[in-house]
């Protein structure tokens, strides 16, 4: 992140050397650029940790846990399980923050063996040894903790990249990370992030924590009540 940073100022600078603009006007890009290399450096850090956060949810539902409490703070909501611990699902960037980045299609799918695994573009996402990653926490071979899918933003291509062995080796999604066409991001798709929304549903079944995303999946997670 930071090389495009560098990179994008070194044009500013030449651009300076070669026009009558003002240094007001050149201060003005400079800000408009550190402020988005601030939205693309948050945007990552909500991708990983929704990321991260859905194999806890996915695993829970799996294994019957449930919600003993739900708090709401500046990121969002800190959701805690019976067995499973705490998480943090994230609250929306605002549009604003999020209209000149394109985010990956990353998604959640239920196969016919009756697993969730991540998929990308809709298409299932694989680790090196040609396996489908599962997103209930367990890799389907010797019950080991499965790492959740990682993102970030490389710094050369301006791409956004995933990784599925924790961060070891990294594949393109082929999505740009500052639009379609690879420069200020105008033409490129709203940033909608993997979560959409959050809300609670009370029925004569109980409590519910709803979670739906971007992809299309609704998980309902049941919240203990004391009697």
């Amino acid at each position: 992140m930071k090389t495009i940073q560098k990179l994008l100022l070194m044009a500013i600078t030449l651009l300076m050397a070669g026009t009558q603009t003002s240094c007001t006007d050149y201060q003005d890009e400079i800000d408009a650029l550190d402020y988005r290399v601030t939205v693309l450096e948050n945007l990552v850090k909500k991708m990983n940790l929704d990321l991260e956060s859905m194999t806890v949810i996915v695993g829970a539902m799996e294994n019957g846990d449930y919600i003993t409490n739900v708090t709401k703070n500046s990121l969002g909501y800190i959701i805690t399980f019976n067995d499973a611990g705490s998480i943090v699902i994230t609250d929306g960037v605002d549009g604003k923050d999020g209209k000149d980045a394109e985010i990956p299609d990353i998604g959640l799918k239920q196969d016919t063996d009756g697993q969730w695994y991540w998929t990308l573009n809709g298409d299932w996402i694989t680790a090196p040894d040609g396996t489908k990653v599962r997103a209930d926490g367990k890799d389907g071979r010797d019950g080991k903790d499965a790492v959740s899918p990682q993102v970030r933003i490389n710094d050369e291509t301006g791409e956004w990249e995933i990784s599925v062995d924790g961060g070891i080796t990294w594949s393109s999604t082929g999505t740009k990370a500052t639009g379609r066409d690879g420069t200020d991001g105008t033409d490129g798709k709203n940033g909608n992030q993997f979560i959409k929304r959050v809300y609670y549903d009370i029925n004569s079944d109980g409590e519910f924590m709803v979670i739906e995303t971007y992809s299309g999946q609704i998980f309902r997670i049941p919240i203990y009540q004391h009697t």
